[in-house]
C-alpha cells in the first residue's frame, strides 16, 4: 500500500459535503447579519453612515447567503448521477 493511497479516498459523498457547505455558508450569513447590526448599534453614527453601514451588512450576508446556494447547485451539476 502506497503511502498516498489513503488520501485519494472519500470520506463522505458529494451531496453531503455541498449540504454541509451550504448549511455553514447560512449559518455564518445569519451570524454576520446579527453581529454587523450589533455593532453598528453600538456606533455613535450619522444617519448617511448608518444607511450605508445597514446597506453594506445586508450586501455581505446577501452575497454569503448567496455563496450557499451556489455550493448545492455547483455540487448538483459537476456529478449529477453520484450521490
Amino acid at each position: 500500500m502506497r503511502i498516498t493511497q489513503p488520501l485519494g479516498r472519500r470520506l463522505s459523498s458529494d451531496r453531503f459535503d455541498a449540504g454541509m457547505g451550504q448549511l455553514a455558508s447560512w449559518c455564518v450569513s445569519i451570524l454576520m447579519l446579527a453581529l454587523g447590526f450589533l455593532k453598528l448599534a453600538a456606533l455613535p453614527l450619522t444617519e448617511t453612515e448608518l444607511f450605508f453601514g445597514v446597506l453594506l451588512v445586508l450586501a455581505v450576508a446577501l452575497l454569503t447567503w448567496n455563496v450557499g446556494m451556489l455550493v448545492r447547485i455547483e455540487s448538483n451539476t459537476r456529478n449529477p448521477n453520484r450521490e
